[in-house]
């Protein structure tokens, strides 16, 4: 098949009919996530009021992307290109190359990137082709709504047993957390993430949806052309289809049919025959996870997420056989009952969604020795207990979800020793104690949400020492003491709740100097005095006012 090569123009023609509904839909379910938090995040249930946003001036138009290219790698492409001007985010949109070939744009992916102009698609199948494009997209606030760049030209690579590149490490936007009134989060197809149970009080911030983190593909793993173990894979997906009803499912195609199980919708395999990928989100899929799975040996992959699936029932200990496997997407279903500490025996695992179920009992202290995990997702779920602190040992872990459950105790300080950290959410738990002064060693942190929970004592100063945070997020606590001056070095942050705690003492001057700041609010049941740096009226957050502090000279 020749390659598909698109300009931007021509791209109106290949999103026609049901492709273009498809491609629209994955970018507006993630603008939604990535920006309806911003819109909502703009108002203080605190008592600060809505947070006004100016628009002075707000860029009326976004670039471009340009220079689109791909690099293959084992199991990846690495994606680099010319960030679109005036873009706050990028958003990379992928699916094989003969799907788009042949028009069909249902199994397209995508994946949003904050403040940065690469990124590694991970979990892509060695020996297929895949295209790829890009487009930036930013948000105006005179009317609220998101003004869309254009798209470069498609790219194509093929993942092939090759070296691993090892870009700089390029943050995707997480599984955002719920915003109070809406629907349970929104999750991307890959990822994810980043995206997003429904917080009561303060608006969750997240830049965008369920994505994925930037991985590190494992090793593709040994096959044989054993006609017994390739007769079991076709056996696990048979008990599959009967468990979860799949005379049902949106698209059975080929399923139990005499066609090679490769033909099988939502079914890939190596050229061993052996089911590598086993991708089936959205699907209408209900009933139970069938044992049988944990017999798909070679499996690296498997997605059975998503807002139309309903299944129910535990999570089979005997997924813990599944050696090979990197990414587990269970996220979004009514699975019930506790997490199985079997699945700590899965050593290649990058990637473990189990956001959004009705989940049970204490997360496993067994987990820290999953030590290739990257994305530990389990929010939205009515887990118990404390955090374990042996998770301060997953030295690779980037992603850290557990908000939306009924967690207690006390933050462990050993996270901090978790150093490629991204992302981290603990809230709307009932987490009490104070925040770890050692949390300010987590020196690539970008998100910090905390709000929500029973936390006490005063702002840990170190957090200052967070320079590449955005996101800090620890409204409705217990805090006392005054706001540390050390704030003041966020350079990069963009939003700062702070409201109903219990603040005293001024507002530090320091504060001013956060050029980038877009939303500060600091009401609620704070008590702060003095006045307020006149250098926070400017820009796009002014609701302190509402303070009734006078301006400083």
């Amino acid at each position: 098949m020749q390659p598909v090569s698109m300009q931007p123009a021509a791209l109106p023609a290949l999103l026609r009919g049901r492709a273009r509904i498809t491609v629209l839909a994955i970018l507006l379910c993630a603008l939604a996530a990535a920006l309806t938090a911003v819109v909502v995040s703009a108002q203080s249930p605190g008592g600060d009021g809505p947070v006004a946003h100016t628009g002075v001036g707000e860029p009326e138009t976004v670039g471009p992307v340009t220079n689109l290219t791909a690099t293959a790698a084992a199991g990846a492409v690495r994606l680099a290109w010319t960030p679109a001007r005036n873009a706050q985010v990028h958003f990379v949109v992928y699916l094989p190359t003969a799907d788009a070939g042949a028009g069909n744009y249902a199994g397209t992916q995508m994946v949003a990137v904050s403040g940065g102009s690469d990124t590694v698609i991970a979990g892509l199948s060695n020996g297929t082709s895949y295209s790829f494009n890009a487009i930036g997209m930013r948000w105006n606030w005179v009317n609220y709504g998101a003004v869309w760049g254009s798209w470069d030209s498609w790219v194509n690579a093929t993942p092939a047993d090759a070296a691993t590149p090892t870009p700089t490490p390029t943050p995707l936007i997480p599984v955002p957390p719920t915003l109070p009134g809406s629907s349970a989060g929104i999750t991307t197809p890959t990822p994810t993430a980043t995206a997003i149970p429904t917080p009561t009080t303060t608006p969750a911030p997240t830049p965008t949806a369920t994505p994925i983190p930037t991985l590190t593909p494992s090793p593709t793993p040994t096959t044989t052309r054993d006609t017994d173990s390739v007769a079991g894979d076709r056996a696990a997906l048979v008990a599959l289809y009967k468990a979860t009803n799949g005379a049902n499912w949106h698209n059975n195609s080929n399923w139990l049919s005499d066609a090679p199980v490769d033909e099988w919708y939502g079914v890939t395999t190596d050229s061993n025959g052996r089911v590598t990928r086993l991708d089936l989100p959205n699907n209408r899929l209900t009933g139970t996870i069938p044992a049988e799975l944990g017999n798909l040996s070679n499996l690296q992959r498997m997605a059975l997420y998503g807002r139309y699936n309903r299944l129910t029932g535990t999570i089979p200990a005997e997924l813990g056989n599944l050696s090979n496997l990197r990414q587990l997407h269970l996220q979004r279903n009514r699975l019930t009952g506790a997490i199985p500490a079997e699945l700590s025996n899965l050593s290649n695992l990058q990637q473990l969604h189990l956001t959004n179920n009705r989940l049970t009992g204490t997360i496993p202290s067994e987990l820290s020795k999953l030590s290739n995990l990257q994305a530990l997702y389990l929010g939205d779920n009515q887990l118990t207990g404390t955090i374990p602190i042996e998770l301060g040992k997953l030295s690779n872990l980037q992603w850290l979800h557990f908000d939306g459950n009924q967690l207690t105790g006390t933050i462990p300080g050993e996270l901090g020793n978790l150093s490629n950290l991204l992302f981290l959410s603990f809230s709307n738990n009932r987490l009490t104690g104070a925040i770890p002064a050692e949390l300010g060693n987590l020196s690539n942190l970008q998100w910090l949400y905390l709000y929500g929970n029973q936390l006490t004592g005063a702002i840990p100063a170190e957090l200052g020492n967070l320079s590449k945070l955005e996101w800090l997020f620890l409204s409705d606590n217990r805090l006392t003491g005054s706001i540390p001056a050390e704030l003041g070095k966020l350079s990069k942050l963009i939003v700062l709740r702070l409201d109903n705690n219990r603040l005293t003492g001024s507002i530090p001057a320091a504060l001013g100097n956060l050029s980038n700041l877009e939303t500060l609010t600091l009401g609620g049941g704070n008590r702060l005095t003095g006045c307020i740096p006149s250098r926070l009226f400017f820009g796009r957050h002014n609701g302190l006012r509402s303070l009734g502090l006078p301006a400083c000279d």
